[in-house]
């Protein structure tokens, strides 16, 4: 019995100890917090984004063809707060309306233009809304790589067959804005190199060329209003 008392009282004194060691150790903690916000880059486009054809008369329209309208051009910027990777996207806001359109784009956002654009005979285009249930025509754009300057250098243009930047880069000199995959991303990177490169400002040419349907195929005896639009959007590399 006294060995096993001693060893209750034992017992009873580490438990105390703990209790009061426990008691002893009290804390208080100091949370050091913050948050560092990413940069923002921010597109502007000459014109307010607008290319305006004007008035266009009936007359001057081909009854049994295309009328290729004049190559538009306005001046894009991206700027942003910090250095940042930044890769754009063209997204079709009036789709299935391209008048005469041949092989659609994998995504199906684009078509095959019926006539040349913007000097290259093979060119995706996308519509300028409709007539009714008559597309009205279409267009193509590009941001031409050579008129380019990241931070005020000369840059390399390149693509990636995918939408967020996964997808392996590579040159891509034309800087057509619809192609036949659909889902394109556009970055620049420096002369010979492959890979996107961080910028704070980006200048460039954005240019575009329309066409009017078949004058056969329209009502005529209203005013006919053209309604491309094209959002081009920033994605974050």
């Amino acid at each position: 019995m006294l060995n096993k008392m001693k060893l209750k009282t034992f017992a009873l004194a580490i438990t105390a100890c703990t209790v009061y060691s426990a008691m002893a150790a009290d804390t208080a903690d100091v949370h050091v917090i913050g948050s560092i916000s990413p940069a923002a880059c921010t597109p502007t486009i000459s014109g307010g984004g607008t290319i305006d054809y004007g008035n266009i008369k009936a007359s001057s329209l081909k009854a049994d063809d295309y009328t290729v309208l004049d190559v538009k051009t306005l001046d894009i910027a991206i700027t942003c707060s910090a250095p940042t990777v930044v890769g754009i996207h063209a997204i079709n806001g009036r789709p299935n309306t391209l008048a005469g359109g041949g092989q659609s784009s994998v995504t199906g956002q684009s078509q095959q233009s019926p006539v040349v654009l913007l000097g290259m005979p093979t060119t995706y285009a996308v519509g300028l809304g409709l007539d009714g249930s008559t597309p009205i025509g279409g267009y193509a754009g590009k941001l031409d790589t050579s008129s380019v300057l990241l931070d005020g250098v000369a840059v390399e243009g390149l693509n990636a067959t995918s939408t967020d930047g996964s997808g392996t880069w590579s040159k891509y000199s034309k800087g057509v804005l619809y192609t036949p995959f659909g889902f394109d991303l556009f970055s620049w990177g420096a002369s010979g190199s492959s890979v996107p490169v961080a910028f704070t400002n980006m200048t460039g040419k954005l240019s575009v060329q329309a066409y009017i349907n078949k004058s056969s195929e329209l009502q005529l005896s209203k005013t006919i209003n053209l309604d491309g639009l094209t959002t081009i959007e920033l994605v974050y590399l």
